[in-house]
């Protein structure tokens, strides 16, 4: 009982940090280039996790990136997508719109793509029908966050089908890390281990794509302590927290915490100035979180029996 609640305090100053750090970078990329943070957050993790690897046990993670090339090769596009999706996402969308779809999409999908895998578990009716369900009423989101029905509409048509097309990247890139991540714990990899490989086609990506656009990595004086603030705070500190949620709750109860998240997303969204209240938007969030809600508790229950 005492590491379930533990799990729970972590899980949800993690949804609320992870929460802040959608906002600040949905406002944060209207002055800086998306490439810049994305770039600053992601070597930083790298180096850090990648220094306590090497540390650790440096000859287990050469001979793991000998043996296992082609697994660390997809988990890097799933970062790519995953990570890349949601930085460009919330530049061009409402941050509880992304929010939620990537919170949403990414189990919904992995229970679809089951339904037609022959070799995978037996997916629940209920299951797949909330599901469908999910993916509905995410289209039916997204769909008016193109047409301009949300609370963010000082964007291009070009704008918002990139901020779309970014959110379902995000979503599959979701469903790619935690299949794949899941495969490398099987192969003992540790999480340091795997934070610190994780993110070498993020930074070699960003690393070309800078100076090839015109950019440049260095940035004014006055950015320097929002970037800071953003690598600690609001990128190392998560990765961490989740973690340690992960740890001390099981996979059900972690899902229900993780509901938290566009929650705390919605209320905060409203610090930026560019955001304006949207009844379409609180609606479809409000339908997808007791959407999943219930099926979380109907899962619950079901492992209790």
């Amino acid at each position: 009982m005492l590491m379930q609640r533990t799990g729970i305090i972590i899980g949800l100053v993690f949804c609320l940090i992870s929460a802040a750090f959608d906002v600040y970078v949905a406002l944060i990329t209207q002055s800086i280039s998306t490439l810049n943070v994305v770039f600053y957050c992601f070597m930083t993790s790298a180096c850090f996790f990648g220094a306590w690897a090497l540390y650790r046990n440096r000859r287990s993670l050469f001979s793991k990136l000998r043996a296992q090339w082609r697994l660390i090769v997809i988990v890097n596009l799933a970062v790519l997508l995953n990570w890349g999706g949601l930085f460009y996402a919330l530049r061009y969308l409402e941050p509880a719109v992304v929010g939620v779809a990537s919170v949403a999409c990414g189990p919904a999908l992995t229970l679809i793509i089951s339904l037609f895998n022959k070799r995978g578990a037996k997916v629940a009716l209920a299951d797949a029908v909330v599901s469908w369900l999910v993916l509905v009423s995410v289209a039916v989101m997204l769909f008016n966050s193109f047409v301009g029905d949300s609370g963010v509409v000082a964007t291009t048509d070009g704008q918002r089908a990139l901020g779309i097309a970014s959110v379902l990247a995000c979503a599959l890139g979701t469903v790619m890390y935690t299949v794949f991540s899941k495969e490398m714990f099987a192969r003992q990899w540790t999480v340091y281990e795997i934070l610190g490989i994780r993110n070498i086609a993020m930074v070699g990506v960003c690393a070309v794509a800078i100076p090839a656009m015109g950019g440049s990595f260095i940035l004014d004086r006055e950015w320097l302590a929002p970037i800071v603030l953003l690598v600690v705070l609001g990128h190392l500190l998560p990765i961490y927290l989740i973690q340690k949620t992960i740890y001390y709750l099981t996979p059900i109860h972690v899902s229900l915490v993780l509901l938290t998240l566009p929650v705390f997303v919605l209320l905060l969204q409203y610090l930026d100035a560019r955001v304006e209240f949207s009844v379409a938007s609180v609606a479809a969030v409000i339908v997808i979180v007791l959407l999943l809600l219930g099926r979380s508790l109907h899962a619950l229950k079901r492992e209790a029996l």
